[in-house]
């Protein structure tokens, strides 16, 4: 019993962090901060503090939602939020100081990168509709293959966010109300 209510608090943190992702994703967006999203940071927050099916989970739901508000094509890059989940709870294993969320970041980048240039290709020939077309235009007109100018793009775009989102999370994962709800779960949630 005891068990089931830890899941169900789990789950319902993870609701919380869907829509934290679609709150600051589209926030951010409206702001018109370059390089920065942070639409995923709900995602890392789980995938790091929680078992790994809970930020899969969190990252797929996000998605879903986005493709009932902003049409079907959003709902391919969930493949790309499960694997930055996926990446940031092996990363974080072990701790998660300063030093270990910049590596996840970075790695988070790399990796979800190379997912979502195959979805890129696939939906947009490669472009992201963002400024980092201009690069990838540019790599392009060099000669280099749109698959490796789409990457340098995908990753030219999403490295500083994925560094901020892990380092904000690391610090949200510190505060004592967060950490009380850590120990009232019995923090054994984590794989």
């Amino acid at each position: 019993m005891e068990e089931r209510k830890a899941e169900l608090k789990v789950l319902t943190l993870c609701a919380i962090a869907v829509a934290m992702n679609v709150m600051l994703g589209t926030f951010v967006a409206f702001m018109n901060i370059p390089l920065v999203y942070l639409s995923g940071i709900g995602t890392i927050f789980i995938a790091v503090n929680f078992k790994m099916k809970y930020g899969v989970l969190t990252g797929f739901t996000t998605h879903l939602l986005l493709a009932i508000i902003h049409g079907p094509s959003s709902l391919a890059f969930g493949l790309s939020s499960m694997v930055n989940a996926i990446v940031a709870n092996l990363c974080s294993r072990r701790k998660f100081d300063v030093k270990q969320a910049i590596i996840t970041g970075i790695l988070v980048s790399l990796i979800g990168s190379f997912v979502s240039v195959w979805i890129r290709l696939i939906l947009y020939g490669g472009f992201s509709n963002s400024i980092t077309d201009v690069l990838i235009l540019a790599i392009r007109s060099s000669g280099v293959a749109m698959f490796f100018a789409a990457y340098i793009g995908a990753v030219t775009d999403s490295i500083i966010d994925k560094i901020l989102s892990c380092l904000l999370v690391m610090q949200l994962s510190k505060l004592p109300q967060l950490q009380k709800f850590f120990i009232s779960i019995g923090k054994g949630v984590k794989e």
